[in-house]
């Protein structure tokens, strides 16, 4: 019989996702500035930039091939202290060591050897970071069985993601004055090492149902698009993140274009919708709770739908409003719906995940995650695409105003969509209620 996970727990498990985001955003941040500028080296370079984007593309592509296949492996494993926690133990540490790796390349010049190298630890880097993420997921259905405990876990993952996002963005700025690039890096690695390793304290088969699959990954992959509540929410939500992924892109483009300010002042935008979204947390949990997860999902896409567009007006007064300040106030309302994409998706997955049982009679947890991984990797791709087409075809400015507008088209197609997710059947489900298995299936 397991027992309910307790607060502290729960807190706990949200630290993992500090450590990920730590080093992903150093990693996303300063990887690239490294290999083209090299300033811990006093180099101009260690690589042209085409090579780096090309050997960036490559890890992307292992990165959504790895999803579905470490998450067949977590679902089947069958071990003494559980279904996940082997995975974070193992991958954890590695990770962290493959990240400071691609910090120390063979060469300190432009040579061939730094992409053939770069290549190879990009490749360990994007498989070491599914092997921890996804079973990390996958925990999170397995140490819950209500919505509300699912909204918990997911509002403490996504406030340890915004504590890991501003350490990687600000602290390493105060780390670099003290320790240098080098060192600076090293000491995120630690932080982020931390992090990780903090939900080791939950003992898993206490808290979670961790009976393995026997499922081959076609066989896996194939039953998980059966489930009629997960491909709704696949198609709402990749809309959604088609749309939003679009602006993520262009930001730096709407200071430095559209307002004519330096760089630097990115951060100041990006700190107000990172801000009100972690104000808005408590908000998103008790609408999640009280009116379900459906509403939830809908209230931040409709507020984007409707925030977004004014993106178009960006760089002009409206309202009396000085340019500057209307983006701030633009980014500022984006950071409300901003914590429903914190907070609701994982929850969502995580009980549209129970109807696996209804199915297969099997819980397979790591491969909705996984499933969904793979999928909104493509989906990124695609939207970065669409991105520079627009720069592309209509050029500056109107080509990056643009980007709000199309984006909020995108969104709204996701709500929509979102409207046909069949929470009452999932609900019923979750309450023990018997559910006619032809309404849940494809």
């Amino acid at each position: 019989m397991t027992q309910k996970l307790p607060r502290w727990g729960k807190f706990i498990y949200g630290t993992g996702a500090g450590g990920w985001s730590l080093i992903d955003r150093v990693m996303i941040t300063w990887l690239y500035y490294y290999y083209i500028t090299s300033p811990a080296e006093g180099v101009e370079a260690l690589m042209p930039p085409l090579l780096f984007s090309g050997i960036m593309l490559g890890g992307r592509i292992v990165d959504a091939v790895a999803d579905p296949v470490i998450a067949r492996f977590s679902d089947n494993l069958d071990s003494r202290i559980g279904r996940r926690m082997p995975f974070l133990l193992l991958s954890g540490v590695l990770y962290v060591g493959v990240f400071i790796a691609l910090f120390f390349p063979p060469v300190e010049d432009i040579s061939v050897w730094n992409g053939v190298y770069l290549g190879v630890m990009l490749g360990f880097y994007f498989i070491l970071f599914t092997a921890y993420v996804n079973p990390y997921l996958a925990l999170l259905p397995e140490l819950s069985r209500t919505n509300r405990d699912r909204v918990d876990l997911s509002t403490f993952k996504a406030l340890f993601f915004l504590v890991g996002n501003a350490i990687g963005m600000v602290g390493i700025g105060a780390a670099m004055y003290r320790f240098g690039f080098h060192g600076a890096i090293v000491a995120m690695a630690v932080i982020g090492l931390v992090f990780l390793y903090l939900p080791a304290l939950i003992r898993e088969r206490r808290y979670a149902v961790a009976k393995p699959s026997t499922m081959s990954l076609v066989t896996a992959v194939r039953t998980t698009f059966k489930n009629r509540a997960f491909l709704i929410y696949l198609a709402g939500n990749n809309a959604f993140w088609f749309g939003f992924n679009i602006i993520v892109l262009n930001i730096a483009l709407y200071v430095t274009v559209l307002l004519g300010l330096p760089e630097g002042e990115t951060a100041t935008f990006m700190a107000a919708a990172f801000g009100v979204a972690a104000v808005s947390f408590p908000l998103i949990n008790i609408l999640s709770k009280k009116r379900g997860l459906k509403a939830g999902m809908l209230f931040s896409l409709l507020l984007f739908a409707v925030f977004l567009p004014l993106i178009f007006f960006v760089g002009r007064p409206v309202l009396g409003l000085e340019p500057s300040m209307f983006t701030l106030v633009v980014m500022g309302l984006a950071g409300i719906p901003l914590a429903g994409l914190f907070i609701v998706p994982d929850a969502i997955v995580a009980a549209v995940s129970d109807l696996e049982v209804k199915l297969s009679g099997e819980r397979r947890e790591a491969m909705y995650f996984g499933t969904q991984g793979l999928l909104l990797k493509v989906n990124l791709g695609i939207s970065t695409l669409v991105s520079g087409g627009l720069l592309q075809f209509f050029g500056e400015p109107l080509g990056i105003q643009l980007t709000g507008p199309v984006a909020g088209f995108f969104i709204l197609v996701g709500l929509l969509i979102f409207l046909r997710y069949p929470e009452k059947e999932v609900v019923a489900f979750q309450k023990g209620q018997e559910i006619d298995e032809e309404r849940i299936r494809v």
